[in-house]
């Protein structure tokens, strides 16, 4: 399997500040190195922002997204699986520019809920709101600048692994047809089969996904590199597990992996289990890849 490493390192707009950081230090610490060995064809390239830094942050973030729309797109073109090592997680956004489906579904796994919008949100923290963004809750005009074909439906949509959601978050995602699997299910739950349960249901929507893991959904001890630690995540054996049982039920279009800042980090505990989880992204795609 050929694999595009599409790194984007930037936060809120910024290079290489904060998360931004993440992306290239997975491939300071060799990611490309480790898919290598692994037997897969591999190529990195960088989403490049291309307006001044004196634009304002949406601008800024509108940029960046459309740009990372266009990497994926090649990508997928060129019969490469888009594998994104991304700042934010706002880069939901150009990740699905770039796969342009109107049936493809989004499984989102974060221990926030990322379904904010300006009106409910607490903080105005705009990286409180990319899932709610791509599900059309809020700046509609964001997605016509990135590219992206439309919101994507609520009922294509599963946020997993949730553990610090705002009230009125909390309340907007209940009364919507986003599949909402808590990490408080999920730890109680050691077959997973409430997962299995849900991505069923999913798969009488969907057949293919864009899979997205904010590193801060596993618990702080495994990755501590994060802004917001919050505890009792899950382990990195669970996120194993929960990626390789959506390759068994759904093509993965894309996947990323978000949200490491090394500024936070301690002794590289975030690091490697972010390599590990790309490996076990590449393989589970392949294998999938393979079955069918």
């Amino acid at each position: 399997m050929k694999i595009s490493l599409i790194q984007v390192p930037y936060d809120l707009g910024e290079e290489q500040v904060g998360m931004g950081k993440g992306p290239i230090r997975y491939i300071q610490a060799g990611a490309d190195r480790k898919l290598l060995d692994r037997g897969f064809e591999v190529k990195v390239e960088t989403v490049k922002r291309d307006i001044p830094t004196e634009n304002d942050m949406l601008k800024k973030i509108a940029n960046i997204n459309a740009n990372l729309a266009k990497s994926v797109k090649n990508a997928i073109d060129e019969n490469y699986f888009p594998l994104v090592l991304g700042g934010n997680c706002n880069n939901i956004l150009g990740i699905l520019g770039g796969v342009a489906s109107s049936k493809i579904g989004i499984i989102y796994f974060d221990a926030h809920g990322d379904y904010n919008t300006p009106k409910i949100s607490i903080s105005g923290f705009f990286d409180g709101m990319p899932l709610a963004i791509a599900t059309g809750q809020c700046y509609p005009d964001l997605l016509t600048q990135i590219g992206n074909i439309g919101p994507i439906p609520e009922a294509y949509t599963m946020h997993v692994g949730a553990r610090d959601l705002d009230p009125k978050e909390r309340e907007l995602l209940e009364n919507s047809e986003v599949q909402l699997l808590e990490n408080s299910e999920l730890k109680k739950d050691t077959q997973m089969s409430a997962l299995s349960s849900a991505l069923t249901k999913l798969q009488s929507e969907v057949n293919e996904v864009y899979l997205h893991i904010d590193i801060d959904v596993i618990d702080p001890q495994e990755a501590p590199g994060v802004n917001y630690r919050t505890p009792n995540g899950l382990s990195l054996d669970e996120m194993e597990k929960a990626t390789l049982m959506i390759a068994e039920k759904f093509r993965i279009k894309a996947a990323a992996l978000t949200a490491y800042n090394p500024d936070n980090e301690e002794d590289d505990k975030t690091l490697q289990t972010g390599l590990h989880l790309l490996t076990t992204i590449a393989t589970a795609v392949a294998n999938s890849t393979k079955a069918k």
